[in-house]
């Protein structure tokens, strides 16, 4: 694993066949990826409304408050508390991303999880109306999802 400790987030490396990590060279690794606490919040979201689990009010309510915070320059718990999900939005596939405690991904909730972001993304792409951040970001991650055979390392 990468040490990045000096900034938040959640790295995610891709298991082998015996559902080890792979080892990871540097940052750019095709079995490594990394989002920062914000992003990985955004993807969450985004999900949860890709999956119909929030509605385009709550997803609204959550870009707007999330913009809004970045503009004040949050401390880390303001940013915790804005990204992290109630109880109520607690869904299976979900719950092994909503904290980076080390632990293995099954390939199930990876491929859960980038789908209904995937879904969410296509609502986007195809609205008139585009958010204010690169979705790039989120494409590449789906991608990175989609590519674990094996699940994922996540810490």
């Amino acid at each position: 694993m990468i040490s990045t400790r000096r900034n938040m987030g959640y790295e995610l490396v891709k298991l082998n066949d015996e559902a080890e990590p792979f080892d990871v060279i540097n940052w750019d690794d095709t079995n490594y990826f990394r989002l920062n606490t914000e992003n990985i919040g955004r993807a969450r979201m985004l999900a949860l409304w890709g999956a119909s689990v929030i509605l385009n009010t709550d997803m609204l309510n959550y870009t707007m408050v999330s913009a809004g915070l970045l503009a004040s320059n949050p401390t880390v718990e303001e940013a915790h508390a804005v990204h992290k999900l109630s109880e109520e939005l607690s869904v299976p596939w979900l719950e092994p991303f909503t904290s980076n405690n080390k632990k293995k991904v099954h390939k199930s909730h990876c491929l859960q999880f980038a789908g209904n972001l995937k879904i969410a993304l296509n609502m986007i792409k195809d609205s008139p109306v585009q958010p204010d951040y690169e979705l790039q970001g989120m494409d590449d991650f789906v991608e990175f999802l989609l590519s674990c055979s094996n699940g994922v390392w996540l810490e």
